[in-house]
């Protein structure tokens, strides 16, 4: 891959995460500008150190939990939120975009059996079950 491709791809990524919506703030010391956090509505179950599904490169990654919640809440057919500890790239090798891969699961996916492992934690939409 040329360094051209790979700069595009990161431009892409980059792009498609970034949310458009912003305000702003002057301050005596200049301006600066913010992107508000995703509201998120629904009850969500966390389980801890557990992965149902992993990552699928190419799909869309988030910046933060509540952003990813925030979009699967709007989303048809998403199920759960996958967290990834190992820092997102939009190439393997290439920089770090986000200090961890954050993502969205199917409902099929998220209903597969959890497996314990201690780099991920899932978010199941909806009221954790006893």
């Amino acid at each position: 891959m040329t360094n051209l491709t790979a700069l595009t791809v990161l431009l892409t990524v980059l792009i498609a995460t970034t949310q458009t919506y912003t305000t702003s703030s002057s301050t005596p010391s200049g301006s600066w500008t913010t992107t508000p956090e995703a509201m998120v509505e629904g009850e969500w179950c966390l389980l801890p150190r557990t992965v149902v599904w992993h990552y699928k490169r190419g799909n869309r990654v988030f910046s933060s939990v509540d952003r990813a919640k925030a979009a699967c809440e709007q989303r048809e057919g998403c199920g759960a939120v996958g967290m990834d500890r190992t820092p997102y790239r939009a190439v393997p090798g290439g920089p770090v975009i986000y200090s961890s891969t954050i993502y969205l699961l199917s409902v099929s996916d998220s209903e597969r059996s959890p497996r314990r492992h201690f780099r991920y934690d899932t978010y199941l939409m909806g009221a954790c079950e006893n």
